[in-house]
């Protein structure tokens, strides 16, 4: 279907719980690669993500690089590496640490992966050394967006369909959004979705924003997801 809003390109953030689990083959020497098992765990049913392809992998690195610094890294190995990717910078938080990271998406088969980071290898990334890992992390992705802005305060991702960005009132910290959304799918008839926190840096300035992944959605659920959230805000200050 072709877009009928305003269309937008810009950057942000998106923070996530998921669970992370090392890889074991398929990558470079001695480096650590995690792969998030369920990328959208909040949503349950039939028509999950497609399980074919490797979901959204975690390279951990040494370095301390910008998103500028992973933009352009990124730009010059696509011009000599044949196969389709993304790679954004990321942070990991699992108590007590916090570990930097390329976030890779779009590649479609392991066997591509240590030919991808031999690339990032000789553009001067260098990766950590591998540790066992399999707990829930907390994920924070640097990434743009492309999104159609269907109304006010709602937005659809228009590289995944199944993706929606509703406008929060204000900035919620992880204990306050994990409460609201447990409150709220405990209280709708319609409550199979997954969310996740996150920003849009626009000209008029910070917005605060919530990432809906259904597979099954509609602007009229947006509507009232936005609403509820919305409600949720007003309640606790009261």
């Amino acid at each position: 279907m072709k877009p009928s809003g305003r269309i937008i390109e810009v950057t942000g953030y998106i923070k996530k719980r998921e669970t992370l689990t090392t890889i074991e083959s398929n990558i470079a020497y001695n480096t650590c690669v995690l792969e998030s098992m369920k990328p959208f765990p909040g949503y349950h049913g039939k028509n999950l993500p497609d399980e074919s392809e490797p979901r959204s992998l975690f390279l951990l690195i040494r370095n301390n690089y910008s998103f500028e610094d992973i933009a352009r890294i990124s730009k010059k190995i696509a011009e000599n590496f044949e196969y389709d990717f993304n790679a954004s910078i990321a942070s990991i938080y699992l108590q007590p640490y916090t570990y930097n990271c390329l976030r890779i998406k779009y590649l479609a088969s392991f066997s591509f992966l240590p030919e991808l980071q031999e690339k990032f290898i000789q553009e001067g990334v260098k990766f950590s050394k591998y540790k066992a890992i399999n707990d829930r992390a907390i994920i924070v992705v640097d990434k743009n967006f492309l999104v159609e802005e269907q109304e006010q305060g709602i937005y659809r991702d228009l590289e995944n369909k199944s993706k929606y960005y509703i406008e929060l009132p204000e900035k919620l910290d992880w204990e306050a959004f994990r409460n609201f959304t447990f409150h709220i799918k405990n209280n709708l008839i319609e409550s199979n979705f997954d969310a996740a926190l996150g920003v849009f840096y626009r000209i008029s300035g910070i917005v605060d924003m919530l990432r809906i992944y259904d597979r099954d959605t509609s602007i009229e659920k947006m509507r009232t997801l936005k609403s509820r959230y919305e409600e949720e805000v007003r309640k606790s200050h009261k």
